[in-house]
């Protein structure tokens, strides 16, 4: 099916009728990608923040006592100077 690219805002959009989207069963949430020369549309499998519950839980058990020990920067591997 050829449809028309719009203008919306400043951005660009294609309309899709309710036929396809009941087709697809698209509801309100989408997943849009790019693969290779294609834009790929499919329904949302999952909220976007699925997950988040879990990990505040696990984050909030953790100890705090070494959360920045992982991290590192030139001036904790340079010699310190006082």
């Amino acid at each position: 099916m050829l449809v028309r690219v719009r203008r919306i805002g400043n951005s660009q959009g294609v309309i899709l009728s309710k036929n396809m989207m009941e087709q697809c069963d698209i509801k309100d949430l989408v997943n849009v990608e790019v693969k290779g020369n294609a834009i790929v549309i499919e329904p949302a499998t999952q909220s976007p923040r699925a997950g988040w519950e879990q990990q505040f839980e696990l984050a909030k058990s953790g100890s705090e006592d070494n959360l920045m020990e992982e991290f590192s920067n030139d001036f904790d591997v340079s010699e310190w100077t006082w």
